[in-house]
């Protein structure tokens, strides 16, 4: 057995994000202890970390109690490094799975581990290379005696804010994870939203991709300041010297996806809770890949006349609007999951965890922290006056912008469905009214009265027939 160290760790997964975790645990003072599970892979083994030929040795170098961080792909390479160290730990050992599991699963694998008296803690990690190298915002979920022995590690890993560590527990079983999944589907629509402000300033007004670069450098100054702004406005300005252009014009346009965002969407739907910016983008992706379609149909490029009724503001006016309705459904998304599944209201902790070192850091955020601070029971972003204001501020512009796009053929539909989600959340009777009528009319599903307590039928081939 190994001699006692300050901290020890266990790495499990050598790839990009494993490299870069194990790179700060050792400059965090760790002693690190590494295995690849794929034979063949390609793997980095950062200075300073020991690398162990398998899970034996690995676990027999570590001092008990145990901590092993995973850093696989989600799935099945989960379930099969848990299986194969499962005989290697003892009760009181934790494992934490930093992966992007699906929290069903995460919820599955802790309950297996309990059962051998070992803790699982499921943790979303969220920041790319840059952010496991250099602090990333750390969403861990699973018991108190798991997060307690394993908060040193999660910590040591985690970005930074005005002094503030952006590491929280944010509740049982795969609560991490699910929060985690949350973030991505908002990263979706926030991508989503970027890419059709830039397509409506390039195809709408003409502009060259420097320039809706410097353009989004300028609103990374204002209410829109986020990571993902300052990274576009140095993509749009980058030339490729062999292409001798613009390198975003030989980028391929069939843009991939983990399944992340899917995820969310369909959780979203089993939990009643509309996401469309967010379903929107993830079809967006999906649309992307269909190109064997879209040339079978006989796609052209845009082509807009100069004197489009358009403006550069009201384009960051929408941009900034469906940011506000991503942030908005994916919190909606948080509270319906705390409420099913039984975990704890954690929207001030996770929109602080959130400020720093995950891909959709943004000032907006501490806004919205702080409207969850005044109401912790706050029932949509927009109940609060701050956030409301801010949408309201920016609907004329949001409304240009939308209806200059749709009248001149210019896709833009996660701004269009924000808007309309916008509005329908304002508008006092709906057309759903008629749906309930409908579902009664052909299959006696019954519908309410706003008039009187119960369910009500009637036999719609009477005319004006009361009620049964």
């Amino acid at each position: 057995m190994a001699q006692e160290t300050k901290s020890q760790v266990g790495l499990v997964g050598l790839g990009t994000m494993g490299s870069a975790l194990g790179e700060a645990l050792v400059r965090n003072d760790f002693d690190v202890r590494a295995v690849e599970p794929i034979a063949g892979s390609e793997s980095v083994v950062p200075n300073g970390v020991v690398h162990e030929p398998n899970f034996a040795a690995m676990a027999d170098s570590l001092m008990p109690p145990r901590r092993v961080l995973l850093m696989v792909t989600a799935g099945d390479p989960v379930d099969s490094v848990i299986e194969q160290l499962f005989s290697h730990l003892e009760p009181g050992d934790i494992v934490i799975d930093g992966g992007n599991s699906n929290f069903i699963d995460t919820e599955r694998r802790s309950a297996h581990l309990m059962e051998a008296g070992m803790n699982l803690v499921g943790t979303g990690i969220s920041g790319g290379e840059e952010g496991a190298r250099n602090g990333a915002a750390v969403m861990a979920g699973g018991t108190e005696e798991g997060y307690s022995g394993s908060r040193d590690i999660l910590q040591a890993i985690a970005a930074k804010n005005d002094g503030d560590v952006c590491c929280a527990h944010v509740g049982p079983g795969g609560a991490g994870h699910f929060v985690k999944m949350v973030h991505n589907g908002i990263e979706y629509g926030l991508m989503q939203a970027i890419g059709e402000a830039h397509f409506l300033l390039h195809h709408g007004l003409h502009l060259t991709h420097a320039e809706c670069g410097e353009i989004f450098r300028f609103w990374n100054e204002g209410p829109l300041k986020s990571f993902l702004l300052e990274i576009t406005a140095d993509i749009l300005c980058r030339v490729d010297n062999d292409f001798g252009g613009p390198l975003i014009d030989i980028v391929d346009d069939a843009a991939d996806q983990t399944g992340t965002g899917r995820w969310m969407v369909s959780e979203a739907m089993a939990l009643g809770v509309p996401t469309p910016t967010i379903a929107e983008a993830v079809a967006a992706r999906s649309l992307s890949g269909g190109q064997e379609a879209r040339q079978a149909i006989g796609n052209v490029a845009p082509e807009v006349s100069e004197d489009m009724a358009l403006s550069v503001n009201d384009i960051r006016d929408a941009l900034l609007a469906t940011f506000l309705c991503c942030y908005a459904q994916g919190f909606s998304v948080l509270a319906a999951g705390a409420d099913k599944y039984k975990w704890p209201r954690k929207e001030v902790e996770i929109a602080r965890v959130w400020q720093n070192g995950c891909i959709i850091r943004a000032d907006i955020l501490q806004t919205i922290r702080q409207a969850f601070i005044e109401r912790s029971d706050l029932p949509h972003l927009f109940a609060n006056d701050a956030l409301a204001n801010l949408v309201g501020e920016a609907t004329q512009g949001w409304r240009t912008a939308v209806s200059s796009a749709v009248s001149v053929a210019l896709p833009v539909p996660a701004m269009a469905s924000a808007l309309t989600y916008t509005d329908a959340l304002k508008t006092d009777r709906l057309w759903t009214a008629l749906t309930q009528a409908q579902r009664d009319a052909f299959g006696a599903h019954t519908y309410r009265r706003t008039d009187r307590n119960g369910s009500f039928h009637s036999d719609w081939s009477k005319g004006n027939a009361a009620p049964d």
